[in-house]
């Protein structure tokens, strides 16, 4: 007898992404809320001088995640881009990044409901890849969100010169692979790890070790070398607002990293034995 390969679970993956859904709006409201607060501060000349003295206030280690030298009173793009690299933009990334991939596999898993969606026809590279669907694009969508941010935000706001909406698409772009190499990386703890904690412990601490090691690397000259091995790396948005080009070489690494990632990360799920 000849074996039928199943359907890809289209269900499957609607099911998922009605249940993403809420958080994911909840998430994008609140990143699309802060590039609005953002320009709004920026757009008046009194708030911009409160802004730059805070932010000389903080130590200096704060001020270089913000956007370091770029943080200039007659430099508009550099301080409106603070709403695409804020610590709580970030944040927002990381509860997306980390939870998506391990609600949808491990946690299955130990609820026992992964033995019923194999058992529906759909095999384990389906579902796996309805995940990083799920995981790589809702990452990349989040980005573009922002940007949209910027897009209203400076369309409601009048800052008495022309804004590089283009420059900010191509950050948008550029972070959301980024965004989305991250993900990948969370996708490839999930399918690695029995439990829904270890796998968030370990997505959760490679996310954040990468981020600060691009922060302290800046900050302090004598680990700068230290900022190549990080994703944040191939975030290049001197060259971006600098030079006014698209950063290919770095987009292609992303593009590279993200396609590994998440091959090695359905290698090990096929392989796994499930349930376990």
């Amino acid at each position: 007898m000849t074996r039928c390969r199943p359907p890809f679970p289209w269900l499957l993956l609607r099911f998922w992404f009605m249940r993403i859904l809420p958080v994911w709006s909840l998430i994008a409201l609140l990143m699309f809320l802060m590039q609005l607060a953002v320009c709004g501060i920026v757009h008046d000349n009194q708030g911009v001088k409160t802004l730059l003295g805070l932010i000389e206030v903080l130590p200096s280690i704060v001020k270089t995640a913000l956007g370091g030298d770029g943080l200039q009173a007659g430099n508009l793009p550099g301080l409106i881009a603070i709403g695409h690299n804020h610590p709580f933009v970030l944040s927002l990334f990381l509860i997306f990044a980390v939870g998506v991939p391990t609600v949808l596999l491990p946690a299955e898993v130990q609820r026992g409901t992964m033995e019923l969606i194999l058992s529906r026809w759909a095999t384990k590279t389906q579902i796996y890849i309805c995940a990083a669907l799920m995981t790589t694009a809702g990452m990349a969508s989040l980005a573009m969100v922002v940007f949209l941010g910027t897009v209203t935000g400076t369309n409601i706001y009048d800052f008495g010169e022309p804004i590089p909406l283009y420059s900010f698409f191509q950050l948008a772009v550029n972070g959301g692979l980024c965004a989305a190499a991250f993900g990948a990386v969370a996708l490839l703890s999930a399918a690695s790890f029995r439990r829904t904690g270890t796998a968030v412990s370990v997505a959760v601490a490679f996310i954040v070790a990468n981020y600060f090691a691009a922060i302290l690397s800046m900050w302090w000259p004598r680990i700068r070398w230290l900022r190549s091995l990080t994703l944040f790396n191939y975030t290049n948005g001197r060259k971006i607002f600098g030079m006014h080009e698209w950063p290919v070489s770095d987009m292609l690494v992303l593009g590279a990293i993200i396609l590994v990632v998440a091959l090695a990360g359905g290698l090990i799920w096929r392989r796994r034995d499930l349930p376990l």
